[in-house]
Formats: C-alpha cells, structure tokens, sequence
C-alpha cells in the first residue's frame, strides 16, 4: 500500500513546525514548503496525496498556487488552510483550486487528523475509480468477443463501479455536513441548526409524499441554506441583540452569497436556486428576499425550507429569548400560512406534529441521508 504523503505550504514557518510535531506520531510523511514557488519545485521530484495550502503568502495566494497544483497534477486532493474565511476566499478556492476541504486557522487538532484521514480516503477512491472505468471500458471493448460467463464478470465490474461512486457521494455528503457545521460553529447558539433545519424538512418532504430524488435535494438544501453567513461580518452573525435596520439588510444578503459559493460546484447545481430562494415569501410581498417571488415561483425545496426554518429557529434558545412554546409555533405558522408560509407544507407540520407530538422537534432527532440513498 502507498504511503500517505501530505505536504503543506505556509509562509509561516511557526505554522510548518507546529503541524510537523502534530503529525509526527501519525503513519504520515510530512513534507513542507514555505512558498508555492518551493512546493511546485518539490512537486517535480514527488507527489504527494494531499497538499494543504495557506491562502496569503507573498508570491502567489493560495488559490493560485492550488488551481497551478490542479493544472499541473490534478490527482493530488486540494485543501485550504486560512485565517480568512471570507466569501472571496471561499469562492476563490473553490473556483481557481477546487478544494476538497476549507480549514480554518486556529484548526482543531482532532478535527485536522479526521480531516486528512479522510482526504487520503478521498485519494484512494478516485484512483480505485479510475481504475475500475478503465478495467470497465477494456471489458467493454472486447464484448463482442465474449461469452455468457464473460458477460456476468462485466456486471461484476459495473457493480463495483457502482459501489465506488456511491462511496464517493458519501464522501460529497461529509463534505457538505462540514461545510455546514463550520458555519453555524460562528455562533453557539446555532450550532447544529443547519442539520436540524435539513433534518425537520426532510420529514415534512416525506409527509408530503414528494419522490425520493426531491427529499435528498431538499435535505442538501437544508443543510447548506446558510452557507452564505460566510460573507457576513461575525459582529453581526454573533450579536448578542436583535439585529438594527442596518445589520437586518446586510443579513438579508447571504441567500445570494450562499448560491454564489455553491454554483461552481457542478455536484451542486439543483441546491442553488433552493438556497438562493429559502427566504422569499409565499405572497411575493416585499419582505421577501432576494427576487419576492410568489407561490410557484419559488421552488418547492424553499418553500419548505421556509417553514423548517422557523420552526427551529423558534423552538431554540436564542441570546435575546429562550425557546418559545409548540402552542406559539403553532400559531405563528397558523398567522402566516399563505402570505410568508405554503399552506401545503404548514399542513404538513401540522400531521407531524399531530401523529409524533413535540418528539417530531426533538433537538437530537436525526436523518439517515446514506440509508435513505442506498433505499
């Protein structure tokens, strides 16, 4: 078996050392490079797995140096390392040296190992990948020439295929639920808010009797609908108060942003226009944002996106209140159903909340994406 290589590249040299002594213990080389000029010189006489770059350096920004890293040697898994997490940043590395991961500095030692364990996973199962559509478009050459008992290996092989892709989408699904949890982690009072938000609309979807493709985009939807919070001053996302005029219209930007960051990633077309819509309301009046679509206008991920939102956002501890009463829940949605709310989807959280009681809220409820997937 091939030895996992990482090498990281930091101009800071602290930075080198310290990752150095984290990993010393790990069954990792390590190698680092205190400028991309450095590592692409190093890259020439090896290549490792995974490179973990810093984004600001004084050559060449780490977006750059990824995207050349991809150009050059595109099989090597990409991953930040910053201080920054602005929405240029995010939006830069994923566009010029598509990423697998974004981490932010200071990093969490456990978190880091997982971290790269997994991006050496990510490594093996595209090279297994590869290597099984070549061994699949050799087998396909020669069919003509085969018999029954050569066909049934073909199958084989397309089996495992199908068992390696699935795999990967498994590995797409983890990348999304970091993705998320690094947002809501800005704030301790929405930890966890963007799974319980995809995990209450997953049910309402599933209530409605939606087909199963919609649910898994409804679910995606959820768990990255604030995903645009990237772009938002921390001094807003994390104020202790409700939010004045000012700070309500800056917030009101991250459903854009949010769809900006997702729409170069091919595996997450169909998300955009949910995330980019999740605030608009169901009248079209002007306190939806950002387009004040209306009714069918808006797709039906959103629409119930909507209402899983309130409902957690209502039912948790905020800085300002604590978590209000099912009683009151259930009227706002009542008060609102077909002006901000589709009166469908509030039926539906009415049915749930009539069959399950308050369990169907509970704060540890989950939803298993792989079983549902694999179903």
């Amino acid at each position: 078996m091939q030895q996992h290589t990482v090498l990281f590249v930091d101009d800071e040299v602290n930075i080198l050392k310290a990752l150095q002594r984290l990993l010393r213990s790990e069954p990792i080389e390590v190698l680092t490079a205190s400028s991309p000029a450095e590592a692409l010189e190093l890259l020439e006489r090896c290549e490792p797995q995974v490179i973990v770059s810093d984004q600001r350096m004084p050559e060449m920004s780490g977006a750059d140096f990824l995207s050349s890293v991809r150009d050059r040697h595109a099989d090597i898994v990409r991953m930040m390392l910053t201080g920054y997490t602005d929405m240029t940043i995010a939006v830069e590395a994923i566009n010029k040296g598509e990423i697998f991961r974004l981490i932010t500095k200071p990093w969490n030692d456990e978190e880091l190992k997982a971290t790269l364990r997994q991006a050496f996973d990510h490594y093996e199962l595209k090279a297994e990948i590869k290597r099984l559509n070549q061994v699949t478009r050799e087998q396909n050459f020669k069919l003509q020439d085969m018999n029954k008992n050569l066909e049934l290996k073909v199958r084989e092989r397309t089996k495992q295929l199908d068992g390696k892709n699935q795999e990967l989408r498994t590995a797409y699904i983890q990348t999304i639920r970091a993705l998320a949890e690094a947002i809501d982690a800005k704030d301790a009072y929405t930890r966890g808010h963007s799974e319980r938000v995809a995990v209450y609309a997953s049910r309402l979807g599933g209530r409605m009797g939606l087909r199963k493709e919609l649910i898994e985009r409804i679910y995606f939807a959820g768990l990255l609908h604030d995903v645009g919070k990237i772009g938002i001053p921390d001094a807003i996302i994390t104020k202790p108060d409700r939010l004045d005029a000012e700070e309500y219209r800056e917030i009101q930007k991250h459903p854009e942003i949010g769809a900006k960051i997702l729409e170069p990633v091919e595996f997450l077309h169909s998300i955009v226009p949910c995330v980019r819509h999740h605030h608009e309301w169901y009248d079209g009046c002007s306190r939806g944002y950002p387009d004040r679509l209306a009714g069918d206008q808006i797709p039906l991920p959103s629409r119930v996106i909507v209402v899983a939102d309130t409902v957690e956002a209502m039912t948790s501890d905020r800085p300002y209140r604590k978590a209000l009463s099912i009683d009151v829940v259930v009227a706002e949605l009542h008060k609102f159903s077909g002006t901000q709310f589709d009166p469908i989807v509030v039926d539906a959280f009415l049915q749930l909340l009539e069959d399950e009681g308050e369990a169907f809220i509970s704060k540890d409820q989950k939803f298993d994406i792989y079983a549902f997937i694999e179903g």
